[in-house]
């Protein structure tokens, strides 16, 4: 009987481990790159399981190579886990590439300094070949290549993340994820409800937006709503208090941050107009939407904005007024308190040279 049971144990065990290997067996993710440090450590991120890193690697004489272990086939990113050793990406994080785990060898080139290679995916086993025909083809194609693609049993898969990019529209979103296996949809059942979460979230923060730009619409020709902050001396100041000053004929109400390249593009079209139109009877009053305080005083202080910064943590004023995006940029009249301009990027020289 002892035998017996000796047995058993070690037959569970070889089905156990190869029943582990087969999920994962024989995948290797390799090719070359381009534009990121020598020596520079890599990622992969599941994207369907948190972001989770699945496996590391190095650049090693402009090339890299994993060996990922994966239960079941997902979706990746590749990253460089230092953003810095990244000399030419276009976006910030250190994302490289996005393609799916799945057996086989998986061939990755990475051309860092092109924006659009980032959207190439892979090549090499069927999923991907299938994901890097879609994403490389023209817009007028992707539509009828991903209906191929989930007909398919074969990269039914991608009905996924074919859904993910159409939940603008969470009917037809809902749609393609019914394409899936019920065998799909059970063993994904986790990260799709992640996602359709996602969508509702999505769906709500739009609706806000939409909201939001028919009330800044809507303040176009209005009476200005008044507002009041700490500025960079750490009093308070009220937009009221700058309108009211004799001394202002006109207000630019500026909303920013200094994370926003937008609005760290605009800053020398404000000094020059501030500098030009200050001494005739203008004013700014930015308010910042950073976190940050010490960062954003630094800030303020090394690129010589001198007119009223303050900083609006509260974000009532964002609320108030509408904004959906920055920069945005508001001019009120003084005399009359109604607002003029509202705009991303007016032509505010042209603008106050007609005023002032």
């Amino acid at each position: 009987m002892k035998n017996k049971h000796i047995i058993t144990i070690l037959s569970v065990l070889v089905i156990s481990l190869v029943g582990c290997k087969s999920q994962s067996d024989n995948c290797t993710v390799k090719g070359s790159i381009q534009g990121v440090k020598e020596g520079a450590e890599l990622e992969l991120q599941d994207a369907w399981n948190s972001f989770k890193v699945v496996a590391t690697a190095s650049v090693n004489n402009g090339t890299f190579e994993f060996h990922p272990r994966f239960k079941s086939r997902t979706h990746v990113y590749l990253y460089a886990k230092d953003p810095n050793d990244v000399y030419a990406n276009p976006l910030d994080g250190g994302q490289l590439k996005d393609f799916f785990l799945e057996p086989g060898t998986i061939n990755v080139d990475v051309h860092a300094d092109d924006e659009a290679d980032m959207y190439t995916g892979a090549t090499g086993t069927v999923l991907n070949d299938a994901y890097h025909r879609i994403q490389t083809a023209d817009d007028d194609a992707k539509e009828t290549l991903w209906e191929e693609a989930i007909r398919d049993e074969r990269t039914s898969l991608l009905a996924i993340e074919y859904a993910d990019n159409e939940s603008g529209d969470l009917t037809r979103a809902s749609e393609i994820l019914n394409s899936l296996s019920p065998d799909q949809a059970k063993d994904y059942k986790k990260y799709i409800a992640t996602m359709k979460k996602r969508w509702a979230r999505r769906a709500k923060a739009e609706e806000r937006r939409k909201i939001a730009a028919e009330k800044g619409m809507n303040l176009l020709h209005q009476q200005y709503i008044d507002m009041e902050y700490t500025d960079v001396d750490n009093n308070r100041v009220s937009l009221s208090s700058i309108v009211a000053n004799p001394a202002n004929h006109y207000v630019i109400l500026d909303f920013w941050a200094t994370w926003c390249g937008p609005c760290v593009q605009s800053i020398p079209t404000l000094k020059d107009v501030y500098d030009r139109y200050h001494d005739r009877g203008l004013e700014i009053y930015s308010v910042s939407l950073d976190f940050k305080t010490k960062e954003w005083k630094t800030f303020v202080a090394e690129n010589g904005m001198t007119w009223v910064n303050v900083l609006g943590k509260d974000r009532k004023a964002v609320e108030d007024y509408g904004v959906e995006s920055i920069p945005t940029i508001y001019l009120i009249d003084c005399k009359t308190g109604e607002i003029l301009v509202r705009d991303a990027h007016p032509d505010l020289d042209s603008i106050l040279s007609n005023l002032l």
